[in-house]
C-alpha cells in the first residue's frame, strides 16, 4: 500500500506540474521535413547520413512543438524522462514517419529529445498528455492527406527531381492552397555542400490546441532566398550527382 501511495502521489505531482505550465503556450508548431535534405544538412550538425531508409516514402515528422508567440516553450519537466517502453510498439511507424536519419546517434535519440524538449510541455492537453499519445498524435497528423506536403506540391506540378528547380514562392503558394491556409508558414532550406544547391528541407505550420490550422505569429523563410532555385531531390537519392 505504501508503494502504491507513493506512485499515486508522484503521478498526481506530474499532472499538477503539467497543469501549472498550461498558460505558457497557446498553439503547436507542426514541423515536417524532407528526408534527402535532412541528410544533406547532417554535416552542419556534425552528424552522418548516407542514405534514406527504404521504409521512408514521403515527408516525415520533425516535431510537434508547443509555442507561445514567437517562442517555443521547452523543457517543461526535467523529471519526466522518456520511456521507450511506452512507445515501443510504434517502432515501425516511427522509423517510417519520424525517423532518426543520423546514423552516428542512438536509435532513440531523436524521440528522446523531442519528448524531453517538447512533449513534456504538450502534456497539458489530454490528446498529448503522455509519451504514447504525444507520438501517436504527431504520427496521425503526418498521415492525413490534408497535411501532406508531397500531395500539395505534386498537385501544383512540383515533383522531386535531380534537375528541375522551383521558386520558393511557388512552393509556398502550393502548400498554402492545398492546406487551405490564409496565414503565414515557415519554410526552411539547407545547402548541399558539394554543389551549393539550395534544398527544400522543412515546412512548419501552426496548429491550435484542437489541431486546426491557426495563425503563425510571423512569416519566416529561413535559408531560402527569393532568388534561389529550390531543389527537391527524390526521396531515396540524397546526392543527385
Amino acid at each position: 500500500m505504501a508503494v502504491r501511495g507513493i506512485v499515486i502521489v508522484l503521478s498526481l505531482s506530474l499532472i499538477n506540474m503539467a497543469i501549472s505550465w498550461d498558460d505558457k503556450w497557446t498553439f503547436f508548431v507542426f514541423a515536417q521535413q524532407w528526408p534527402p535534405s535532412v541528410c544533406n544538412s547532417a554535416p552542419q550538425f556534425k552528424h552522418k547520413c548516407y542514405t534514406v531508409p527504404k521504409q521512408v516514402k514521403t515527408w516525415t515528422v520533425h516535431g510537434l512543438w508547443p509555442n507561445l508567440g514567437k517562442k517555443s516553450v521547452e523543457n517543461c519537466n526535467d523529471h519526466w524522462h522518456f520511456n521507450w517502453d511506452k512507445v515501443q510498439f510504434l517502432d515501425r511507424q516511427l522509423n517510417a514517419s519520424w525517423p532518426n536519419l543520423f546514423i552516428d546517434t542512438n536509435h532513440e535519440c531523436l524521440w528522446k529529445h523531442e519528448w524531453k524538449t517538447h512533449g513534456t510541455c504538450a502534456a497539458t492537453l489530454k490528446a498529448t498528455d503522455n509519451e504514447l499519445r504525444y507520438f501517436q498524435k504527431a504520427l496521425s497528423l503526418n498521415s492525413i492527406a490534408a497535411f501532406n506536403p508531397q500531395k500539395a506540391l505534386e498537385k501544383a506540378g512540383i515533383t522531386p527531381s535531380c534537375s528541375k528547380a522551383y521558386s520558393i514562392y511557388a512552393i509556398q503558394a502550393a502548400v498554402k492552397k492545398y492546406f487551405k491556409m490564409n496565414t503565414s508558414m515557415t519554410i526552411m532550406c539547407t545547402r548541399q555542400r558539394q554543389t551549393g544547391r539550395t534544398l527544400l528541407m522543412e515546412i512548419h505550420i501552426a496548429l491550435s490546441k484542437t489541431f486546426n490550422v491557426t495563425k503563425m505569429p510571423e512569416h519566416d523563410i529561413q535559408s531560402c532566398q527569393p532568388a534561389d532555385k529550390i531543389f527537391i531531390y527524390p526521396v531515396h537519392n540524397i546526392d543527385c550527382f
